[in-house]
């Protein structure tokens, strides 16, 4: 009798040893199964992260040349209406040189009378 219970108690330790065995292989591919999942999850995150910063690089020249543009624009501005007051101070120095010349000519006209 004792060797019987002795035998089912080894039968049971070597049933729950080998469905513990099983139970470990069965993790162990399930867990190889969900490292596959994060490495190409990770592999996606990397793209998404290399195209929003290949996006915000473009955005930022983008930007730059919007920036260029528009200064170039303004500074072309300046210049022309910096020349066109130069050509209204010069038409104004000469028509007060020849309105003082006109005005200076009577007192002379007047002096030598």
């Amino acid at each position: 009798m004792e060797i019987m219970i002795i035998g089912m108690f080894l039968g049971m330790v070597m049933v729950l040893g080998i469905l513990g065995v099983i139970v470990m292989v069965r993790m162990y591919s399930d867990i190889k199964k969900l490292k596959r999942l994060v490495k190409s999850q990770e592999e996606v995150i990397r793209e998404i992260d290399l195209s929003i910063h290949r996006r915000i690089d473009g955005e930022i020249e983008r930007t730059n040349k919007l920036y260029e543009d528009l200064t170039r624009y303004i500074n072309s501005r300046t210049d022309e209406t910096s020349r066109n007051f130069d050509e209204v101070y010069q038409q104004m120095d000469s028509r007060l040189d020849k309105l003082a010349n006109k005005l200076s000519k009577p007192k002379k006209d007047l002096l030598q009378d």
